[in-house]
């Protein structure tokens, strides 16, 4: 189980990005500010007939302006190609801005060394802005554009008032040489703003870099015992990243609760833990309270992984031999079935959560966050099933696949993969090709064989999928071949008889675990074929999957006239598990079904005896506590003979019972809600055209 791990901080050049972005926009918002005062106070002076037509014209104009400009920015500030160069069209338009405002006062005959003064102090504060940003060539630029501006208007004035004065010369002079100065002050004002805070991001980067980088973990945590902050080394250490571990207890994750107390006295010792996965570990810890005058108190601790050292000490023989291999193997199965159900509850519950957070968030990188966590789920839901897969008969969900569009799927997804120095070559006929089988386990054959070809070939090199159908004369069908070749180095062939055994690898220690060839022979052999080696030399591995071909894909009915047609129906929930009947009244509501719970066989034969008109549909877990639920669904049926059966488990579907008791639907946790309730409408349907159609087994 993989989940997105915290990994680098913005870089510098990106984080001063954010914070001049962030001062032009707190600029910006005091623009808007200027803008809307001075807007109310010219339709004042309008209203009363201060000013005239033309300069009220004038300013409204200006007002708008700078109103629309800012607007723009702080709507589109994120999206802009322009951001390197925004700051310089902001001062521009601001500059001009002010210089049009003063000038419609002298459309009033306003006398012009006011104007002079007041655009000169307008220009002064304009150019102080420029030293929030980061920028000296902003400051400059700024200073030498309202330099330019204020020389204009001196023009204007000389050329359409009458000449300047003795004074104004040297008044012109001094003004415009204040406004270079202000300007290379707040230009070097910039630049130390620039340094500083390029010092104070550097040093937060290796100090981050350094903690986020030590191979222990140290996290804090309140008096309860709550996660506060972690390093990253939490996702090694406890299967979780230190952005999604505040909140949890660290009691969650001790085997044995009592080995840790925390109270105000220093902890010191080795614990033993589990990981989000399961997976014991030991380490040592240390945790102690910042201080017994603070409150809330607080604890610092530090855990370093020792699970290495505590195995040694407790085991120092290995058992290597083929038959321990295979008891490991059936172990492993055992394993899995029995915390098959226990584990995909928690992976259903985590799936109904996340539905959820997508549904009712607008934040984009939460939803993509959340559909890393979906993927996830699907692949710890594969590795359980792929596990009970090597100890059963029969697959969870058999379908047709149609070969063709299954490795158009697959091969640009695993390719990408791959890397540049790899090529993924598909060879195919033009006639579709058909077989029955499960495509989430299919798929998983070629996502080991192609990593196997990965790792034999270091430098690059091609992988050919080729497949066609081998039929004897006069028949339809017959045995589809796929032929799987690379260009590596070929395996040896004095372990050519043992590449399929479970736990045999020839890879270094660490970089396989030796199930993946073991899984695919078993995954094909589910599918009634066989794999094996073609040919193997230097010049690559051919490995020949031949499995008996399927007629065509089935035509199902038309399920968008199903769900446009919804019927409306009561679900009766039976599960002994508060929080899973919790979301699944959640999902059945919003779906709009009526709902009916019940945690035992009792309190659900009372239910559908209260609703026993309205009711139609069962859906329950397979574990029921000491409920046996071929009774519990035999107790329901003599009340409801025609009530539809759905099953929700963490158990893999038994044939026998689907069969038996004529379920309609048997999903394994964790499914998805929208299929769930597209096989209720599905099953309505049926009932209300009076199918005698026969329940099935399947994989939600």
């Amino acid at each position: 189980m993989t989940i997105e791990t915290q990994k680098n901080f913005l870089g510098k050049t990106q984080t001063i990005l954010m914070a001049e972005i962030e001062s032009e926009r707190w600029s910006s918002w005091i623009r808007l500010g200027i803008a809307v005062g001075y807007s109310l106070l010219a339709f004042y002076s309008y209203s009363v007939d201060d000013i005239s037509v033309r300069a009220f014209a004038l300013q409204m104009g200006a007002v708008l302006t700078m109103l629309a400009y800012s607007g723009y920015y702080l709507t589109r500030y994120s999206t802009t190609r322009a951001r390197t160069y925004s700051s310089f069209i902001l001062v521009i338009l601001d500059v001009l801005v002010i210089t049009t405002v003063l000038v419609s006062y002298s459309l009033m005959g306003a006398p012009s060394a006011l104007l002079c003064g007041s655009l000169f102090s307008v220009y002064f504060i304009a150019i102080i802005f420029t030293a929030l940003h980061n920028k000296l060539s902003l400051s400059i630029f700024s200073g030498v554009f309202s330099a330019v501006c204020y020389s204009a208007y001196y023009l204007y004035i000389f050329l359409f008032k009458g000449g300047p004065t003795d004074t104004w010369i040297s008044d012109f002079s001094i003004r415009v040489v204040l406004l270079l100065i202000v300007a290379a002050i707040a230009g070097i004002i910039s630049r130390k703003n620039y340094a500083t805070i390029n010092k104070v991001i550097s040093s937060e980067q290796r100090y981050q870099n350094l903690v986020h980088r030590l191979p222990e973990m140290l996290f804090t945590l309140d008096e309860r015992g709550k996660f506060l902050w972690s390093n990253n080394t939490s996702f090694a250490l406890l299967g979780l990243p230190a952005k999604v571990l505040p909140g949890r207890n660290i009691k969650d994750f001790l085997a044995q609760p009592g080995q840790l107390k925390i109270d105000k006295a220093e902890f010191k010792g080795t614990i033993q833990i589990k990981d989000l996965n399961g997976r014991t570990k030991y380490v040592d810890c240390t945790l102690q309270p910042t201080s017994e005058v603070e409150k809330p108190l607080i604890y610092e601790g530090i855990m370093t992984d020792v699970s290495d050292r505590e195995l040694a000490l407790s085991q120092r023989e290995e058992m290597v031999t083929r038959l321990h291999q295979y008891q490991k193997m059936e172990s492993l199965g055992t394993l899995a079935s029995g915390m098959a159900h226990d584990f995909n509850n928690i992976l259903q519950t985590v799936d109904d959560i996340t539905v959820q957070v997508q549904k009712d968030t607008a934040e984009p990188e939460t939803k993509k966050r959340m559909e890393v966590v979906s993927e996830t789920l699907v692949e710890a839901k594969l590795l359980i099933s792929e596990l009970l897969a090597l100890g059963r008969n029969k697959l969870l969900d058999y379908k047709n696949i149609h070969l063709q569009g299954f490795f158009e799927d697959i091969i640009p997804l695993y390719g990408s993969q791959l890397g540049s120095k790899f090529q993924v070559v598909f060879k195919a006929p033009d006639e579709p090709l058909w077989i029955q089988g499960d495509d989430d386990y299919f798929k998983r054959v070629f996502q080991n064989l192609i990593g196997n070809s990965r790792d034999a070939m270091e430098n690059g090199g091609t992988i050919t999928i080729e497949c066609f159908a081998d039929r004897r004369h006069g028949e339809k069908t017959g045995t589809v071949v796929i032929r799987f070749t690379d260009t590596g180095t070929g395996i040896p062939h004095e372990v050519l008889d043992k590449i399929f055994d479970p736990f045999f690898t020839t890879k270094k220690k660490g970089k396989g675990t030796g199930l993946g060839l073991a899984l695919v022979q078993r995954i094909v052999s589910l599918h009634n074929g066989r794999v094996f080696v073609e040919r193997t030399d230097k010049r690559g591995t051919t490995f020949r999957i031949e499995i008996p071909e399927s007629e065509g894909g089935e035509v199902e009915h038309d399920t968008t006239m199903i769900m446009l047609n919804r019927t409306p129906s009561m679900v009766l929930l039976l599960d002994d598990d508060p929080k899973i009947r919790a979301i699944l009244r959640f999902f059945m509501n919003e779906f709009k079904y009526a709902v009916c719970e019940a945690s035992t066989v009792e309190e659900g034969a009372r239910e559908l005896n209260k609703h026993l008109a309205e009711c139609e549909v069962l859906i329950m877990d397979w574990k029921l506590g000491r409920d046996d639920p071929h009774a519990a669904i035999a107790r329901l049926r003599a009340i409801k003979p025609s009530l539809i059966v759905i099953v929700v488990s963490g158990y893999p579907p038994e044939q026998k019972s689907v069969e038996d008791m004529k379920i309609w639907k048997w999903f394994t946790k964790p499914y998805d809600k929208n299929q769930l309730d597209l096989e209720i409408q599905k099953a309505l349907f049926y009932a209300k055209k009076g199918s005698k159609k026969a329940g099935k087994q399947g994989n939600g």
